[in-house]
């Protein structure tokens, strides 16, 4: 029975200590580009992942590219307001704030929307899901566990029972 909570503790332990989270970088090249690097926590390189640039007043995507293998990206700085979107897949999702060009964002097109970050909102609500999510599945899987030992605790017993009455 201790090898057996022993084995469980030690697969919990190894799959929190392998868990990872997305990072990204966002470095301003003061020459109307922007440096965008992705990384998990690992050290990993984000290699593949999407990166999206889309303007926080239309929605519209302005630009759209995977991270090469040096998981390093120069993009050119959009003249509205945009956000940053780091996608490495399910649960690994990013998003920043774009960085304003030198000269500013364009004042005209400011004053068409003056709506801003109206795509954060779904984004942080997804967050807030993925966290309640985990939350679940955790406490989920501890409930297994107890299930998995309650059981085995009481197989023993019947089994130790029918020795005893043989």
């Amino acid at each position: 029975m201790k090898k057996i909570t022993y084995l469980f503790s030690i697969f919990i332990l190894s799959t929190i200590l392998n868990a990872h989270t997305l990072l990204m970088n966002i470095m301003d090249n003061e020459d109307n580009t922007i440096l965008v690097t992705g990384e998990f926590s690992t050290g990993e390189f984000a290699v593949g992942a999407m990166v999206r640039l889309e303007s926080l007043l239309s929605g519209e995507v302005l630009y759209k590219k995977r991270l090469p293998d040096s998981s390093e990206l120069i993009i050119e700085i959009p003249k509205e307001p945009y956000q940053i979107v780091l996608d490495g897949g399910p649960n690994h999702q990013i998003v920043k704030e774009g960085i304003a060009p030198i000269e500013g964002f364009s004042k005209e097109i400011l004053k068409k929307d003056k709506k801003t970050n109206a795509l954060s909102q779904p984004r942080e609500l997804t967050k807030q899901w993925n966290t309640i999510t985990i939350i679940l599945f955790l406490l989920a899987f501890v409930l297994f566990l107890l299930t998995i030992y309650f059981s085995i605790s009481n197989t023993n017993k019947i089994l130790r029972s029918i020795k005893e009455s043989h």
